[in-house]
């Protein structure tokens, strides 16, 4: 009986995570399902029955229902199932959205979903027993306390609390940019002012956090003359200006904790009267982020931070060798096979301006991995002979392989490019420098690494 109660407490407790999981990161939710051919809207929804699902299942193991031991064995099957096939279909190593945005699917993945699967099957085969409900409780409290440590730390590892600030996106910083904002006491002394676009599931979530720090919302196409003022690169971005209009901090934001990180950098970089009044509005110490400019305040000090924001850019005329969907990196992108860092879901290059699936020569390949011609046929030598498949490596390995250091891809951001989510992807290591030669930032890796090169993934999941 107490075996029965222990499996049932802890495939609760597993399904309850991953339905957590699945809350916390609803966009990379999305994405992982393009792993098993759902795309476009299917994918942009089908979160929320599945956390729902596992939730409601989750309850019913915890309950010691028999029906609900069967559906949890049937649905832990399906995704046994469903990994199996995507890794007969080649997609080993893609977004499997198991237990977060860093799931990835492979054999070891799909075996712990069968085994799962035959625990909820035996817990469902055997004998019914009655148990007390003070058991019951202190079981289900265990699988709510299991999930909720879990699923916080799965939160706080998969995602960077400060904003992504790249030099050459939206204002420079240290000018003047004229929103005709006022200072609201909410913010300090500091105007903040969130870019938001119609679709953008994102901002819809950020909106309502933005109003309550005080921020003005601007709409892509309601307030586009302050857009293209604010050389906005996409949505959602934050700006965070001094009473006297100077652009102090700035970003892209997918959390509240990275757009309280702008103010919050912001107040940092102000004059006295600004830190005046940074003691008056302190945010509590919880919610104290840093953005890429704090890293960098960090390493060098402010002053050095906007010397490297005005001096570490692309020149205009290279600006379509680094630019996409308004993103010009001054961390550089990893090398391509093409030029622009453009993968696949499972960090394999593509050519940038179709997506085609490229080789490590930037050949456009078949389904068998065969250089082709514009007409499809096969590449051939000068006695006619096709020519033997070349290597395709994933973007990060061979950026490792390059420069002979470590390399994992690991932090992530998602920004809404033309209608559908774009998935910009970093390349980290334990190197101090980047692939430009900077000082390499950390807080958007996992762990002791840092921010190598970047890599960008194009979804069919809108916004």
């Amino acid at each position: 009986m107490l075996l029965q109660i222990a499996l049932a407490t802890l495939l609760g407790a597993v399904l309850l995570v991953s339905s957590g999981l699945k809350l916390c990161d609803r966009t990379g939710t999305a994405i992982a399902a393009a792993t098993y051919g759902i795309h476009g809207r299917p994918a942009r929804w089908i979160w929320l029955p599945l956390a729902v699902l596992e939730a409601s299942i989750a309850a019913g193991l915890i309950a010691g229902a028999t029906v609900a031991a069967w559906a949890a064995a049937t649905l832990l099957a399906a995704f046994a199932v469903a990994q199996a096939s995507a890794l007969a279909a080649g997609r080993g190593g893609a977004p499997c959205g198991c237990f977060g945005a860093r799931g990835q699917v492979s054999w070891t993945s799909a075996a712990r979903a069968a085994a799962l699967a035959g625990t909820a099957a035996l817990l469902a085969l055997a004998p019914a027993v009655t148990t007390a409900m003070a058991v019951h409780v202190a079981a289900g409290a265990l699988a709510l306390l299991l999930a909720a440590v879990v699923v916080q730390r799965g939160r706080r590892g998969s995602v960077p609390d400060g904003a992504l600030e790249i030099a050459g996106e939206g204002p420079q910083l240290g000018t003047a940019l004229d929103l005709g904002l006022g200072s609201d006491p909410r913010a300090g002394a500091v105007a903040l002012a969130l870019f938001s676009a119609e679709g953008c599931r994102l901002c819809r979530t950020l909106q309502p956090h933005a109003e309550r720090l005080g921020a003005v919302v601007f709409d892509e196409n309601e307030d586009a003359a302050e857009w293209e003022r604010a050389a906005v690169p996409g949505a959602p971005f934050a700006i965070a200006l001094s009473p006297e209009g100077i652009v102090l901090a700035k970003g892209t934001v997918n959390t509240r904790r990275q757009l309280v990180s702008v103010l919050a950098a912001a107040r940092e970089l102000g004059t006295p009267e600004l830190a005046t009044h940074q003691q008056q509005f302190a945010l509590p110490d919880t919610e104290q982020a840093s953005s890429r400019r704090g890293f960098l305040s960090a390493a060098g000090g402010a002053a050095a931070a906007l010397a490297v924001a005005h001096t570490v850019g692309v020149k205009p005329g290279d600006a379509d060798a680094y630019h996409f969907c308004g993103h010009i990196f001054t961390t550089d992108g990893c090398p391509h096979p093409t030029g622009l860092p453009r993968i696949d879901s499972r960090g394999f290059p593509l050519r940038g301006r179709d997506g085609v699936p490229v080789d490590d020569l930037g050949r456009v390949i078949n389904a068998d991995g065969v250089a082709i011609e514009p007409d499809g046929q096969p590449v051939v030598d000068a006695d006619g002979r096709p020519l033997a498949p070349a290597t395709r490596t994933r973007v990060c390995v061979a950026t490792g392989r390059r420069y002979r250091i470590q390399v994992r891809t690991d932090g992530s951001w998602h920004r809404c490019c033309n209608g559908h989510v774009r998935k910009l992807i970093d390349c980290c290591t334990t190197s101090k420098r980047r692939i430009n030669g900077d000082r390499a930032l950390k807080g958007y890796c996992f762990k002791n690494r840092r921010v190598f090169c970047v890599m960008y993934y194009q979804t069919k999941v809108p916004c």
